[in-house]
């Protein structure tokens, strides 16, 4: 906590009682904003552009930037109420029919995140009022009403006073409607062989008869989350802000399970509960004064799970020897309840006219304490590295060294800025940043009905193929490697940074940035690093043909000395009485020379440019494009990696009852890497050794394209209006691979069987919306929706992937499943 004291020091005291001014934000409401895929602008309710613009000099109009206004919308006029005359108010109501077609419509990727069910639509519901004396309002929206992507809000206050706002919102995520399950219990947190099924016993040709039976089961998970937040001024220089929300995801996903490697036929897929609940609170304290501004903010996140684990029965495809154990049911856990808390305070300050201060503190707690599993929940015999194991010593809480988690990580972060306006055209910035993270949760797997040390592998699957994999530490085996403690990563940044900006004119503005973070890593194979950045900015803007912003940046991370092993504290390797596994030593833990990326050696090298052309008073023309090049210093591991994007916009405002705009989008990515597979060998762990020879060596490079191009256009005739709106996306992954022999993949292919590449992943989507609105007069509009979409990805992951058995394995046949779809909708406006 050097470090932390230190900013403590520059920060001042006064830190403790200030807090977030991003968190007193009451914008952000739910999943974000109204919005759904029928109303992706989040408009309360459906609009005609207004036809006066923003101004009645001129109807094209500009930021002070340079950039086009957007049309404003045309909002109905509140109307006076008869009984008070300071109440105004408007209201509103769409309602009609969506209709759906095409082949699988009732595809996971088209339902992913909206509903398009057949049935009536009640789209938008809501009104507004006011009192023009007093200020207080009340506002009203619902949206796509009894649908899985509903939305509600009601809003309530004083307009400057305060504000309180109660809201629910809903998302569905389909994650697939042709899954076919082995099991009986789908969403519960006990999954059961049907149809008589016995577990341990099972053919595959009686998986392929259940399965074959089986009706396609729908796997889902729907988010809801509701809540409310209260925002009061009582007086000009203080803001009190309080949020609660609760969000429930419940629902069933797939997720993977095995009781060996898939070569060993012990995987297979099965199905996950989802019953989350997460309550998140924020409150905070704002102080608004003319050379001081200060918060205080408290943010908790409680998250809790019903189930803590799922059970499953094996079928039983494992080719074990006769008379081997078999587990027959598994256990898997369940991500468990957790705490988060953090406190935060921050200000700002004037000390002069040239100097300006700002700083922040913030101290997170999170924290798990969750019951802990058994080892097992199986009886029987499995064989040991030293000799057999009894998992009756090891299906108890017993065989636990505690029985909770006490899981337990503290964050402390600060940020101090100083600045100085040397003079109107040169000022300079300073900021220190400090990220200061504590581990402290330490578990040891220690058994104290045996006296041993370890936790039994899956359920002990994996000791019938390999003994020294079951998990539990024998001291009279040698080289019998156990993970006995967790590993308590962590890492403490502390980041400083000079700027300096220079306006060379009135148009062209220079800055200069230098970076230094150095970082210290637990538990890694690096103990520490730096990384120092250079960067250099050009603005040029203020001209009649608009602005460029471009900017160059240098960084290069070093490390200290690289250790291959740092975790040997954490493995029965550190135990006394530990036995090598030959004279010259145990297996290498990983090979010598590999790097891992996150914390390896690396120069970086980014190029960001960005402008806006004005190429007449009613066309803007926007290019932005960005550049980043990774180099790591490392012959085996991640080698480099490279992006490049560019986008263009385009607008045209031919008037204020037409627009066009259009976008561009290219973005490539390439990623090399280069390894050696290990054969098991005691001794070093250099490359070209016993362990890692080069005829093992192997490459991989991964080529990304991805494109997007979009087209919209809306035209008005007086109460006609036409939207209409275009949209493609494609993507194409390729793998390429290389290797020195076939024993780079250990001889299960020959070299004409390997090739060398994937078959590319590609990804293409079009979409296709049309909008035709009629006012038919100044309460009633009708408008008729279009919509046509398409969908198709082609992955080699799922080739041939069919529910039931394959080299016996299960699978319950979760894949991509493209669509074509057309919606025509017909909906009727009253405002009233």
């Amino acid at each position: 906590m050097t470090r932390a004291r230190l900013i403590v020091a520059l920060s001042a005291a006064s830190l403790a009682l200030t807090g977030s001014r991003a968190i007193a934000d009451t914008g952000v409401l739910g999943y974000g904003s109204p919005g759904n895929e029928l109303n992706p602008a989040g408009q309360s309710l459906d609009l005609l552009r207004d036809t006066s613009g923003l101004s009645l000099l001129d109807d094209i109009t500009r930021t002070p930037t340079g950039l086009l206004y957007p049309l404003p919308y045309a909002y109905p006029d509140m109307t006076q109420s008869k009984s008070d005359p300071d109440i105004w108010s408007t209201g509103w109501i769409e309602a009609g029919m969506l209709g759906t077609w095409g082949p699988n419509i009732h595809s996971a990727m088209l339902g992913e995140y909206t509903d398009w069910a057949n049935d009536p639509l009640l789209g938008s519901l809501g009104f507004r009022m006011e009192n023009r004396k007093t200020a207080w309002f009340m506002t009203g929206l619902a949206e796509n009403v009894g649908r899985t992507d509903q939305y509600y809000q009601l809003k309530t206050g004083r307009y400057g006073v305060y504000n309180f706002t109660l809201f629910y919102d809903s998302i569905p995520h389909v994650y697939s409607t042709v899954a076919k399950s082995l099991w009986s219990g789908s969403g519960s947190d006990n999954l059961t062989l049907s149809n008589g099924l016995v577990p341990g016993a099972t053919t595959p040709a009686q998986i392929d008869a259940t399965v074959a039976s089986a009706p396609p089961t729908e796997l889902q998970v729907t988010r809801e989350k509701a809540g409310f937040s209260v925002n009061y001024t009582p007086w000009d220089a203080i803001e009190a802000y309080f949020q609660v929300s609760n969000e429930w995801r419940n629902g069933t996903q797939p997720i993977s399970a095995t009781f060996g490697y898939p070569f060993e036929n012990g995987a297979m897929q099965i199905i996950e509960p989802i019953h989350y609940r997460t309550l998140d609170l924020t409150t905070a304290l704002r102080y608004k004064g003319d050379d001081f501004q200060g918060n205080l903010t408290y943010t908790g996140s409680f998250f809790r799970n019903s189930d803590e684990s799922l059970t499953w029965q094996n079928p039983g495809l494992a080719q074990v020897p006769p008379g081997s154990y078999l587990p027959t049911e598994g256990l898997l856990s369940l991500p468990p309840s957790n705490d988060f808390h953090s406190v935060k305070g921050d200000m700002a300050m004037l000390l002069s006219p040239d100097w300006r201060f700002s700083a922040s503190l913030s101290y997170s707690m999170m924290r798990q304490n969750e019951s802990l599993l058994p080892p097992t929940i199986d009886s029987g015999i499995i064989p040991g590295a030293g000799g057999p194991i009894n998992l009756s010593d090891w299906n108890t809480t017993a065989a636990l060294s505690r029985l909770t988690a006490d899981a337990a990580i503290n964050l402390f972060n600060a940020f101090a800025q100083l600045q100085y306006f040397a003079t109107p055209d040169l000022s300079f910035d300073f900021e220190l940043r400090d990220h200061d993270e504590a581990n402290l949760t330490n578990y040891l797997a220690y058994n104290p009905q045996t006296g041993q040390y370890g936790y039994i592998a899956i359920d002990g699957g994996l000791a019938p193929f390999s003994p020294a994999l079951s998990g539990v530490y024998q001291p009279n085996a040698a080289g019998d490697v156990v993970q006995i403690r967790n590993l308590p990563f962590a890492n403490d940044n502390l980041e400083m940074t000079a700027r300096g900006s220079y306006r060379v004119t009135n148009h062209i503005k220079l800055d200069l940035s230098y970076i230094h973070n150095s970082i210290e890593h637990s538990v890694r194979e690096l103990a520490n690093g730096d990384d120092n950045r250079f960067r250099l900015q050009v603005v040029a803007n203020g001209f009649d043909w608009g602005s460029v912003r471009a900017s160059y940046e240098y960084g290069h991370l070093l490390g200290s000395d690289y250790t291959s092993d740092p975790y040997t504290a954490y493995y029965s390797t550190s135990l006394p009485g530990y036995i090598p596994a030959s004279p010259q030593g145990d297996i290498p833990f990983t090979m010598d020379n590999l790097r891992k990326f996150d914390i390896g050696n690396r120069v970086e090298q980014k190029l960001h440019a960005q402008s806006n052309y004005i190429v007449s008073p009613k066309i803007d023309l926007q290019l932005t494009s960005d550049w980043k090049i990774d180099s790591y210093s490392a012959q085996y591991g991640l080698h480099d990696a490279t992006s490049f994007d560019i986008n263009g916009d385009i607008s045209y405002q031919l008037s204020t009852t037409a627009t066009l705009t259009g976008f561009l989008t290219w973005q490539d990515q390439h990623r090399s890497l280069f390894n050696i597979n290990p054969q098991g060998i005691p001794g070093t762990g250099t490359a070209g050794g016993l362990d890692y020879p080069f005829s093992a060596a192997w490459g991989e490079t991964l080529n990304d394209n991805d494109y997007a191009a979009g087209l919209t256009a809306h035209q008005a005739w007086d109460t006609v209006s036409l939207d209409l709106n275009y949209m493609y996306t494609r993507g194409d992954s390729a793998i390429g691979y290389s290797y020195a022999s076939p024993q780079a993949f250990f001889y299960i292919l020959t070299a004409a069987q390997a090739g060398t590449s994937f078959p590319d992943i590609t990804y293409d989507s079009h979409a296709f919306d049309a909008n035709l609105r009629w006012q038919a007069d100044a309460s009633l509009t009708y408008r008729l929706l279009y919509r046509v979409s398409f969908e198709h990805l082609h992955d080699f992951h799922y080739t041939d992937l069919y529910p039931g058995v394959i080299n016996d394995n299960v699978y319950l046949g979760v894949v991509p499943e493209n669509f074509t779809a057309q919606t025509i909708g017909l909906l009727v406006q009253y405002t009233f």
